[in-house]
């Protein structure tokens, strides 16, 4: 099973962690490493380093927030040619709660899909959302999903 490291600017993944077990509740493969106030890639390397030392031989999925900023080349260097982790930058709340739900059941190629297309589903604007429900049929079963 693949293990989670999320990770973001200040306490990005900190927050996004607590808001996730909130909902899904706790689980031992997704941890949270914080990238603080003072610190460069060596120090952010050094607790990816810890983190991934407790998952000897497992495939390992970095979820950050932002690409090119520090959390993304820390990991980056870390996962260039390891062939069972990857980077994945944009990281949010849908895509822990999806993960969560399939990582026991997918390979990393597979989870990596599975987050393209939920970031992609996920965004959603308002006005546009209320114009598609007033141009869908109303007998479609489907319009109580759109809101």
């Amino acid at each position: 099973m693949t293990a989670i490291i999320v990770s973001g600017h200040g306490q990005l993944s900190t927050g996004l962690l607590d808001a996730f077990e909130m909902i899904f509740g706790h689980d031992d493969k997704i941890i949270a490493v914080p990238f603080l106030k003072g610190e460069g890639i060596p120090q952010l390397q050094d607790k990816y380093q810890t983190v991934m030392d407790q998952f000897p031989g497992e495939p390992i999925l970095f979820l950050v927030d932002v690409f090119g900023g520090t959390p993304y080349n820390s990991a980056v260097q870390l996962v260039f040619n390891n062939p069972r982790a990857d980077v994945v930058t944009g990281v949010n709340l849908p895509m822990l709660l999806e993960i969560a739900a399939i990582k026991e059941f997918s390979d990393l190629d597979a989870l990596k899909q599975q987050l393209k297309l939920i970031n992609q589903e996920g965004f959603k604007i308002f006005s546009e959302v209320i114009s598609a429900a007033k141009t869908t049929d109303p007998i479609d079963d489907e319009e109580d999903d759109l809101l």
